[in-house]
Formats: structure tokens, C-alpha cells, sequence
């Protein structure tokens, strides 16, 4: 134990003086502190993961509104502390708030630079990036970020979860739209099909262009339905190895259309027939224990057609629990003796 830190943060708030943590005023993620998106005080900080906005959804295909999501993620943040009792880890001081990417309307070409241009620079100082979007299209100039950053002699892996394979070699024309990200990802160089895997895939939003793509690219994608024949658990560690085993690097795409439209109302493309809050912490806790993943992307969360903020609060308890569940398996768990300091 490290006696020159405090741990009240572990504890519930006295009345002495404390703030309410449901009034934080400036609103980040996790109340983390915010930094600006650069490397030179981004490698400052003794923060891990930098949590970066990215409201972009010019790349949609469906309805609209995942440019709120990132807002909607934070709020929900607010209503965690950083203490997480199964895994008796603690996330404060994890993470840094690095704002939003601005995002020019008019220009989707000079949007996806400047996410790329973000990513990058986040690696670059060494933090793993958190990307809140935004549609799924995010994932094209992350991924490549990621690629470029690991360099064209190291293996990268990709997990995506989500209810479309997002496979289409083009969409109505054009190539960068979320229904594309998959068949844009599977093209970097240092990507082999081999370490892709797609979990969630269900009902008639997957076009059979997009599945004659994906065989013929070898990409192994489990569709919801063989999750529930052999085990949400068992295909998650499958998918799993695929991705992490022989790679230097993960994508870990998240979303969250993955989850049943019960459970996660709030996206841009509800589907029924997905997975249960329950079955998705699970999934959290497996991909936590993997390890250090590359970047952690979640997208199409859409707040206008949440109910009670339900969607983005599962996001970021879903995201927290792969962070918690990491520490956990590096050892980093919070002494138990501890107790609340008298004064």
C-alpha cells in the first residue's frame, strides 16, 4: 500500500465538506482529469487510457443521432465510483478525458483524418485510447491508426461485436460508411483474417454480399444463435484466441447494436434476439482478463431514442469491467485492511 495516497475516493462520501458525485460541474469521464490531445502532455500524465468523444455519424446508414453518444457516456460515467468490489481493483487515476474530436459536417474525409490523426497521437504518448463515437465508419481511420502505429512487421488482431458484419465493399456507392468498416479494417496490411473475429451477427440487417465477403476474406464470424447453442462463454474465448493469440496489438470494437434492443435500446439500429445485460459482463470480464488491449472503441450508442440513459449506462459499465477486470489480472487489486481515514 502506497502511504502517501488517499483513499477516501474508496469510500462512500461523509457530509464533511464532500461534493455531491452526482454534481461534478465539469463533466468527464469517470470525473478523470481532462488533458489536452497531445502527446507531449498526454505522456505527462501517469494515466493508462485516454478517453476521447468522437461525435461522428456521416457515416451511418440508418437513423441518425450517435453524435450525442459521447455526451450521453459521460453523464452516465458520473454514476460510478472508481472502486469495483468483485474485482477489488480501483480505477482512479486510470484514465484522462482528452474533449471531443471536432468533427467537420461537411467534410467526412477530413473527419476520418482527424480521428486517425487522434488516435495516433493518444499511442504515441503511450496511453491506450478509449473512443466513444459515433457510428461504427469510426473504426476504419482508429484501426488504421493502430496499424500504422504498430508498424507493418507486427501482427494486429480485431474483435468486433455488433449485430451487422458491416461487410459491404460499398454502400450505395460509396466505400467509408459504417456499413463498410469491417471489409475496410480486414484490408490493412498487417491485419491477417486469421486474427479477426465477428461476435453478434443475427436476422436480415446482413445483407448476402456482406456474408460472401466475409468467407471469402476468411474472416470467422459467430452468430448470435451459435453463442446460444454452445455458450456465451465458450465462443468468447474462441473469438478470443483468434484475436489476441500470435498478435502484438488488439481492436476491440463494441457495438453496442450487439446487446438485445431490450437491454440496449438506445442505438442507432435496435435489434431483437441479442445478448442480455448479464451474458455482456461476462464477455467484459473475459476479454479483461486477455489484457492490454490497443484501443477500446464502443459506437452507435443514439441517447434520443434511449430510455432512462439505460444503453449508455450499460456502455460504460461494460467498458469499466474490461478495464477492472484487466487490473485484476495484473495483480492490481486495492489492500483490503484499508479503512476510512478519521479526521
Amino acid at each position: 500500500m502506497n502511504p502517501t495516497k488517499t483513499y477516501d475516493h474508496l469510500f462512500s462520501p461523509t457530509g464533511r465538506g464532500a461534493d455531491n458525485y452526482r454534481a461534478p460541474g465539469f463533466i468527464t469521464f469517470l470525473r478523470s482529469p481532462h488533458v489536452a490531445l497531445a502527446k507531449a502532455d498526454l505522456a505527462k500524465t501517469k494515466a493508462r487510457f485516454a478517453f476521447m468523444g468522437v461525435p461522428f455519424d456521416e457515416g451511418g446508414v440508418g437513423k441518425p443521432g450517435c453524435e450525442e453518444g459521447a455526451h450521453a457516456y459521460r453523464m452516465a460515467s458520473q454514476e460510478y465510483f472508481p472502486y469495483w468490489f468483485e474485482y477489488r481493483v480501483d480505477l482512479q487515476g486510470s484514465s484522462v478525458d482528452c474533449g471531443d474530436v471536432r468533427m467537420p459536417k461537411v467534410n467526412p474525409k477530413l473527419a476520418h483524418e482527424r480521428i486517425y490523426k487522434a488516435v495516433r497521437e493518444v499511442l504515441s504518448a503511450g496511453l491506450v485510447p478509449i473512443l466513444c463515437g459515433g457510428d461504427h465508419s469510426i473504426s476504419i481511420p482508429a484501426a488504421r491508426a493502430l496499424s500504422d502505429h504498430i508498424g507493418k512487421r507486427k501482427k494486429m488482431g480485431y474483435l468486433h461485436l455488433g449485430a451487422v458484419l458491416d461487410m459491404a465493399d460499398s454502400w450505395a456507392g460509396e466505400n467509408n460508411l459504417s456499413a463498410c468498416a469491417l471489409a475496410r479494417v480486414t484490408e490493412l496490411p498487417n491485419l491477417d483474417p486469421a486474427h479477426v473475429a465477428h461476435v453478434g451477427a443475427r436476422n436480415a440487417l446482413n445483407p448476402k454480399d456482406h456474408v460472401d465477403l466475409a468467407r471469402k476474406r476468411g474472416v470467422r464470424f459467430y452468430p448470435m444463435f451459435e453463442m446460444l447453442e454452445r455458450g456465451v462463454d465458450t465462443v468468447i474465448d474462441e473469438a478470443a484466441d483468434r484475436v489476441w493469440k500470435g498478435t502484438d496489438a488488439q481492436y476491440l470494437s463494441l457495438n453496442f447494436n450487439v446487446m438485445d434492443a431490450s437491454a440496449a435500446p438506445g442505438v442507432t439500429a435496435a435489434e431483437p434476439g441479442g445478448l442480455e445485460s448479464r451474458e455482456i459482463m461476462r464477455v467484459a470480464d473475459a476479454l479483461g482478463r486477455r489484457g492490454g488491449v490497443g484501443v477500446i472503441e464502443v459506437s452507435e450508442l443514439a441517447p434520443v431514442f434511449d430510455v432512462s440513459g439505460t444503453t449508455a449506462r450499460l456502455a460504460v459499465c461494460v467498458t469499466l469491467r474490461i478495464l477492472a477486470a484487466m487490473f485484476a489480472q495484473e495483480g492490481k487489486t486495492v489492500d483490503q485492511s484499508i479503512k476510512r481515514s478519521r479526521r
